[in-house]
């Protein structure tokens, strides 16, 4: 077999809209990089063998050409426990999936860490991004999905379930007639996440219409323009409320919404500045919409057996996401 390169690891990211695979290093820099779209629709097991599949070509590519890795990081959504998936409404099936054993048999040789996609986010942002050096920080995944990271003395704050920052689960409405996440639902990320924009546009304009098309769509369609200033008034009452809430030193905005360059950041930040009694640094993430695979290569070198921890910013204390199994 071939040496295996000092801290390379496969990274793996399994998205509600897209999955990607990539070598990653100790210093988070990515070669080898291959996505595909998830495609939801065709349900969790054949979305996970993708994921693998994409994995194995990127190892294969890497092993061609005379390297090898150590460990493989896994990042996905919702809360991967040893024999299910808890909080992961956007692929059918996925709840019922025993994530762990798929990925162990797939690479029975090569030691395997997971965590949540959104903290994994976070955790790339504190070892090699935005969050370098902050005590008190939030990361805020923007896209598909709506979630939260908050760190605490340099540290993600798990809370008891693993569920902390799960903001797409904030009411929108609080009276006895809504719908909830005992429901199946989850509200917030239903009206400002992906889907949830999705669904309105094809209201809208009888199909469905992403945000990037959205943005250019504004552009020369009043009801499309008046849309998006909805979407992105309601992101950025979500952004101030969350700082009021935790108060942080820098508040870092990542996912697909922010990677266009016509997000609106800068309204965002005097929002934040106007509404908020200390206000925090608004910035997006170093990593955008790619953060999660970046915090796949965190994790696996963190976790996985026989490997570096990676070359964190701000001393051991920052790579504190375990991205546990519980």
């Amino acid at each position: 077999m071939a040496s295996s390169a000092a801290g390379a690891v496969v990274a793996l990211d399994i998205g509600g809209t897209k999955i990607a695979s990539a070598i990653g290093d100790a210093d988070g820099e990515l070669r080898r990089w291959r996505t595909l779209p998830t495609e939801a629709e065709r349900g969790a097991k054949q979305v996970l063998e993708s994921a693998i599949a994409l994995a194995h070509e990127v190892l294969g590519e890497e092993r061609a050409n005379g390297g090898d890795v150590s460990a493989i990081g896994v990042s996905t959504m919702g809360l991967t426990r040893v024999d299910r998936v808890d909080l992961a409404p956007n692929v059918p099936g996925w709840e019922e999936l025993a994530i762990p054993a798929v990925i162990h048999e797939a690479f029975p040789a090569i030691p395997a860490a997971f965590g949540n996609d959104v903290k994994l986010a976070a955790l790339a942002e504190l070892t090699w991004g935005a969050l370098v050096g902050v005590s008190y920080g939030v990361y805020l995944n923007l896209g598909t999905g709506i979630a939260a990271t908050l760190v605490v003395g340099g540290h993600v704050v798990e809370g008891a379930h693993g569920a902390a920052g799960e903001i797409g689960y904030w009411l929108t409405d609080g009276s006895s007639t809504s719908r909830m996440a005992a429901d199946g639902a989850v509200p917030t990320e239903e009206v400002v996440g992906g889907r949830g924009v999705a669904r309105r546009t094809a209201e809208l304009f009888g199909r469905e219409v992403e945000v990037v098309e959205l943005v250019a769509l504004a552009e020369v369609d009043q009801r499309a323009e008046t849309l998006l200033r909805d979407v992105w008034d309601k992101i950025a009452t979500l952004v101030a409320n969350l700082a009021i809430v935790c108060d942080p030193e820098v508040l870092v905005l990542g996912g697909g919404y922010v990677r266009s360059d016509r997000f609106p950041i800068d309204a965002i930040a005097r929002l934040v500045a106007r509404a908020v009694p200390y206000s925090p640094e608004v910035v997006r993430a170093r990593f955008a919409g790619d953060a999660s695979l970046h915090g796949a290569v965190a994790v696996a070198l963190r976790d996985g057996l026989g490997v570096a921890s990676p070359r964190a910013g701000a001393g051991e204390g920052r790579n504190s996401s375990r991205g546990s199994l519980q």
